[in-house]
């Protein structure tokens, strides 16, 4: 039996050789890349058409979406949804916020907005054009 030096000298001896062969191996490596070509630009000391659409193509702002929104950013923004109720067949909302907790009914008023629509999950209100849902967190 074979004693602890001996099993390691003949560990790295073997991983000496194996390490050897492998390195005579061939490897095969990618060429390296060859950089971009620079834009050749021919133009006059002020001759513009030369470089004009290189430069349009490349400084041409990303497309905005512009969105209205639908309600004032603050309005409405201290209230949420907490759930819905029936009561004798009438569906109330409660909307906590402003210090408490209410319920609003269909055609009920919250701060001049109007509830115009109440759905299993969101209740709809409106004020001079402008709508605000408030939606049950999940």
């Amino acid at each position: 039996m074979m004693n602890r030096n001996e099993l390691l000298w003949s560990g790295a001896v073997l991983s000496l050789f194996v390490l050897g062969a492998l390195s005579f191996m061939p490897i095969a490596l990618e060429p390296p890349l060859e950089p971009p070509a620079p834009a050749v630009l021919v133009a006059e000391p002020g001759d513009a058409d030369g470089w004009a659409p290189w430069l349009e193509g490349r400084l041409r702002p990303a497309p905005v979406r512009i969105t209205r929104p639908l309600a004032p950013v603050d309005e409405l923004a201290g209230y949420s949804l907490v759930g819905l109720v029936e009561v004798d067949g009438r569906i109330l909302a409660v909307i906590a916020g402003a210090g408490g907790t209410r319920s609003l009914g269909l055609g009920g008023v919250l701060d001049g907005y109007e509830a115009t629509a109440i759905e299993a999950d969101r209740i709809v209100l409106e004020r001079d054009g402008n709508q605000v849902t408030l939606r049950l967190a999940r």
